[in-house]
């Protein structure tokens, strides 16, 4: 006898995994579609900002739009904003991806009007140097922000920079951190920053010079959205699954319903609706256990925890499955 809905276990692990896949595809795609629509509401009621000149409200619209669905036209846009606000060199920077986006999507067009526009300002653009010591460069450890943003060591030099007040941090394993304030004036003005030797941070008990108690925080919400994903889909699996087994056991019965049968294939039928059954419960403690675990860390998130609580780890019995960790 065969079943209607699958001979083999393999068959209906394939069927149960393509399904959830497809659940998982199509919620990603619906997420996708929602995010472009959002983008474009949020393009176009930064044009109707822009073509008022209220350069200040326009621009964030068209930075979030180019953050949920980046286009040639919303970065050509937001380079014509942030050139409006006086903000030279992120318009230059914007231009440049436009030009790259427009390249990609075939739009001549826009194109064009981008590398007229960046060559325009390039003489413009005011610059900032940041005179790192040789000493201070080979720091381990080393990070040096610009208004709070990581650069590297290709940035220090001739930067392009916006006009207005910034400011700079520099910091190392074992050293003090070194902070400094600077302006940049309006037209192609250019300024070196020095940065000191860094001094030698104080010793802390029980660890080097200026090594801290070990503590840091974990993105346990992160992990926790991850976790969910996986326990949401373990359920649906295990679902499908269960579903298969149940239909390939009826099918068992309508052939034998005594306690020994001698129907070799409906023996093997129920041999598979077994495993089935077997990997349907698996899955459902395998989604169970992600769904609990997503419950705890979204309750204990930005927890602050010792680095020896890494992320959860899997744990195996005879007859259990598990996660473990501590946070």
């Amino acid at each position: 006898m065969t079943s209607t809905l699958c001979s083999t276990p393999a068959r209906a692990i394939a069927i149960a995994l393509a399904l959830a896949f497809a659940f998982a595809s199509a919620s990603g795609s619906a997420f996708a579609q929602n995010s472009a629509a959002i983008a474009e509401g949020l393009f176009r009621d930064g044009k109707k900002l822009l073509d008022q000149k209220r350069y200040a409200e326009a621009c964030p619209k068209f930075e979030e739009s180019a953050r949920l669905d980046p286009s040639s036209g919303v970065k050509l846009a937001l380079g014509i904003c942030y050139e409006g606000l006086g903000k030279l060199a992120s318009a230059w920077g914007a231009y440049l991806d436009a030009i790259s986006l427009a390249r990609r999507d075939g739009r001549r067009d826009r194109e064009k009007a981008a590398t007229e526009r960046s060559a325009a300002l390039e003489h413009k653009i005011a610059h900032v140097t940041f005179d790192v010591p040789p000493g201070v460069a080979q720091l381990p450890g080393l990070v040096v922000k610009e208004d709070g943003v990581a650069i590297g060591a290709a940035a220090w030099k001739n930067a392009p920079i916006d006009p207005g007040d910034h400011s700079l941090e520099v910091s190392a394993t074992g050293k003090k951190p070194f902070s400094t304030s600077f302006s940049i004036g309006a037209g192609a003005d250019s300024k070196t920053v020095p940065v000191p030797e860094l001094e030698d941070a104080p010793r802390v008990e029980g660890g080097g010079p200026g090594e801290a108690p070990p503590v840091t925080t974990r993105p346990l919400a992160t992990y926790g959205f991850v976790a969910l994903g996986v326990g949401a889909a373990s359920i649906v699996t295990g679902s499908i699954l269960g579903g298969i087994a149940i239909a390939d056991a009826a099918d068992v019965r309508k052939v034998c319903s005594a306690p020994t049968c001698s129907n070799a294939s409906a023996v093997a039928e129920n041999s598979t609706a077994a495993t089935l059954a077997d990997w349907s419960t698996v899955t459902f403690i395998v989604g169970g256990v992600a769904l609990a675990a997503s419950v705890v860390m979204f309750l204990v998130k930005g927890k602050r925890v010792q680095p020896a609580a890494t992320a959860l780890q899997p744990m195996v019995g005879p007859r259990w499955i598990g996660l473990g960790g501590a946070w």
